[in-house]
């Protein structure tokens, strides 16, 4: 496999990586992004540790979705597992990312993500889907791994809340798991600042 090996697909991370780091979505080492490769029986995922802002194609790791080898580039993300898990579960998912967006988890947190508040808004009701959480469990670990694959197991849902963690979206392409995420963390963000301004109740 040459360097320009899946080149759209890998440039596409890439630039989602830095989008969610310039939006505040992750920190500069915190969350990834896969995607499948065009052979569809692996998948492009983001570094260990690496600075998402200064990330380049060469950086990212090619997983074996049937072995959980890695084929070629730098360690995976240590979330490698549960990216490989939820391709397993879902043939309709292409792309996958996980962020550590902070309104959402407050909403979460607030018991504000209820989807008749979060569906008041346009966006939400057209690009959102089920939002099912998960409970603290150890990041990294085959644990994790399977019970979010579980949720999104179920087509309906779209979105994972892992306590205490962060959030991990699908969708058909990263453009439609990047917007979702944006759309998550807008409507987050408008649910919080209502709560803080009393019109709706917490």
């Amino acid at each position: 496999m040459g360097i320009g090996f899946d080149l759209e697909v890998r440039t596409k991370i890439v630039d989602a990586a830095k989008r969610l780091y310039l939006r505040g979505l992750n920190s500069s080492m915190s969350g990834n992004i896969s995607t499948r490769s065009s052979y569809r029986k692996s998948f492009w995922i983001t570094p260990r540790s690496f600075d998402k802002a200064s990330l380049t194609i060469e950086d990212l790791s090619l997983v074996d979705i049937e072995t959980a080898n890695r084929i070629m580039g730098a360690e995976p993300s240590s979330e490698y597992r549960m990216h490989l898990k939820i391709y397993m579960v879902r043939d309709d998912v292409n792309a996958i990312v996980h962020t550590h967006q902070i309104y959402t988890m407050i909403a979460h947190r607030a018991g504000l993500l209820r989807r008749e508040l979060l569906e008041e808004d346009y966006e939400a009701r057209a690009y959102l889907g089920g939002i099912a959480y998960v409970p603290r469990l150890e990041p990294g670990s085959l644990e994790l791994a399977e019970a979010v694959a579980r949720q999104l197991a179920s087509r309906e849902n779209v979105a994972v809340i892992m306590d205490g963690h962060g959030v991990a979206l699908v969708g058909r392409s990263i453009d439609e798991a990047l917007n979702r995420a944006e759309i998550l963390e807008m409507g987050a963000m408008r649910l919080v600042n209502l709560a803080l301004l009393g019109v709706i109740k917490v």
